[in-house]
């Protein structure tokens, strides 16, 4: 697995997008890191977010980590009624849940002070 820190900034989100295009270009995974690396840059208080990647037989293993306020997306971001008109709609949740249909698995964790957002594509 290769790991890089990137500054919580909109740069910093840019050059993530770069390092994931040495490995992969697939449309999916660069949806999922803008999403998950937006949402990080955006919302979590975080100075820094670590971006892991490793390929295997399985797929590719998307890993964020960040010293932001805990957050579990999988569990704090409801489903949005996509069946809903967008004036009707609540504001988020949607980039959430569409990450978690592109991909095969997401988990998440909160260990030594820090969220760890894994999701294999």
């Amino acid at each position: 697995m290769v790991t890089k820190i990137f500054p919580c900034s909109q740069e910093g989100v840019l050059a993530a997008q770069a390092f994931l295009e040495t490995v992969c270009s697939a449309p999916k995974p660069m949806i999922i890191l803008d999403e998950i690396a937006s949402n990080i840059v955006r919302c979590s208080g975080a100075r820094t977010f670590e971006f892991a990647l490793a390929q295997s037989s399985e797929g590719l293993k998307m890993v964020f980590a960040d010293d932001g306020k805990p957050f579990d997306p999988t569990r704090e971001v409801g489903e949005p009624d996509v069946t809903a008109s967008v004036e009707d709609r609540g504001i988020g949740g949607l980039g959430v849940f569409m990450v978690k249909k592109m991909s095969q698995s997401v988990s998440y964790r909160h260990e030594s002070g820090k969220n760890i957002l894994t999701i294999l594509v």
